[in-house]
């Protein structure tokens, strides 16, 4: 669905396709996904939905502006619950290590030096098979880095390297700048030709050029034997 802004759809209850009431959206944040439009939705879920498809969490359950339908007074999906909780019932494999995602929803990200980086939240869905993971960053990293405030953007899942009572990756704070600042580029360079391409479809005014054209006159003397 396009056009959509995401302060209008705070405090909104959300129903899947099927009709069956999910929860209230209680956040946003901006995606590294153009194709979304740039938007990250949490819901936080009522008790019986949370209990029956999503292990009885308390945290937000993310979904992307693609999966809107319909905005009126309330908010319908183009998915089923069961598609939603999907990937919440999953188990993230990295190296010799598996863990659960919804128990990796919400906790710290930090680099391989103990810098911290930002919040796990969220993943990227092709055709059901997991594309990216979220990750939150940290508003004194947006700030120094220049980045949009409140984005969520891609981590591989070959950065990872250990889990406890956080998320220890196998990189630089560096290198995932290197690494994010393709997407935040991009996300810059496709708003400016946006911006050029609307002014480019405005109708131009031809201008007609008039020439005067100069004759010159050649005097010629006729001499006289």
């Amino acid at each position: 669905m396009r056009d959509i802004k995401p302060d209008e759809l705070i405090g909104k209850e959300v129903y899947d396709y099927q009709g069956t009431a999910i929860g209230v959206f209680d956040k946003y944040w901006g995606s590294w996904k153009q194709k979304d439009n740039g938007y990250l939705f949490g819901i936080r879920p009522y008790e019986n939905v949370r209990d029956a498809w999503f292990r009885g969490t308390n945290k937000l359950i993310p979904v992307y502006s693609t999966y809107i339908k319909e905005v009126t007074d309330t908010v319908t999906l183009k998915k089923a619950m069961n598609d939603l909780s999907h990937q919440w019932r999953q188990a993230i494999s990295f190296g010799k290590i598996t863990w659960p995602t919804d128990d990796l929803m919400e906790k710290g990200v930090y680099d391989k030096y103990g810098s911290r980086v930002g919040v796990f939240f969220s993943w990227y869905e092709d055709q059901k098979n997991t594309a990216y993971y979220g990750c939150f960053i940290d508003p004194y990293l947006a700030e120094q880095w220049k980045y949009t405030y409140n984005t969520v953007l891609p981590l591989k899942k070959d950065y990872f390297y250990s889990v406890t009572d956080s998320i220890t990756l196998n990189t630089s704070v560096d290198e995932l700048k290197q690494y994010w600042d393709g997407y935040h580029s991009e996300k810059r360079t496709n708003k400016k030709a946006t911006a050029r391409k609307t002014k480019t479809n405005k109708p131009k005014t031809k201008k007609t050029k008039t020439t005067t054209k100069k004759t010159k006159t050649t005097k010629t003397t006729k001499k006289t034997k």
